[in-house]
């Protein structure tokens, strides 16, 4: 009875000492269980929503679509001001040009002002040898009428001609009677062929009254 009762007694000893060590594995068990719990959690927080990446992907697009359209807007405002600075630039060239006026002696009584200026040849659609071709609607007529119309600052497509004539050197220098489709001016204008640049005015003359209407 006495060795039962020893036996016993070690049994319940040994027990005894193995129940911390079964609590110490649960508890490490469950704080590794925690451990990976956790990190877990962060992973998941930590990647972007399909939300986010949406709103990211429209900022980056709204930024690209602001910056587009302030380049345009630049690039508009850059060309309005190249407009502006080459109408000036025109207008400059235009009174400059004015003020090289030279007076000259009138052909006769009906010229109330005669000048020259440096005006240049205005081009010519021609090539080859030319000869004046003094009939309406044919390119010389036109480039004629185009040469004249500068000189005086009209537009040839709605003046009148009113006479285009041969005024000597084979056909290569004439004179022509314009006026505006608005002006009450009658112009009489000086020009004479250049070989390759076309038609270049000479000189203008302002006249009293319109003396080929």
């Amino acid at each position: 009875m006495a060795d039962e009762n020893q036996d016993y007694s070690r049994l319940n000893n040994r027990n005894q000492r193995r129940k911390p060590k079964k609590w110490l594995s649960l508890v490490l068990a469950l704080a590794g269980a925690a451990v990976v719990v956790v990190l877990l959690i962060a992973v998941l927080n930590d990647k972007p929503t399909a939300s986010n990446e949406t709103t990211d992907d429209g900022q980056n697009k709204q930024t690209i679509a602001d910056q587009v359209s302030g380049k345009k807007a630049s690039d508009e405002e850059n060309k309005e001001q190249g407009d502006e600075e080459k109408k000036d630039e025109e207008e400059q060239d235009k009174e400059e040009k004015d003020s090289k006026k030279e007076e000259v002696e009138p052909t006769d009584g009906n010229v109330k002002e005669a000048y020259k200026k440096d005006w240049e040849p205005i081009g010519t659609e021609q090539s080859g040898a030319h000869t004046t071709t003094f009939q309406e609607d044919t390119t010389d007529w036109r480039e004629i009428e185009r040469a004249a119309a500068e000189a005086v600052g009209l537009d040839p497509s709605s003046m009148t001609t009113w006479y285009i004539g041969n005024n000597g050197n084979g056909g290569n220098d004439i004179v022509a009677t314009i006026s505006g489709s608005n002006s009450a001016e009658t112009f009489r204008v000086y020009a004479s062929w250049a070989d390759g640049e076309g038609w270049q005015a000479t000189k203008v003359e302002v006249l009293k009254e319109n003396d080929k209407n």
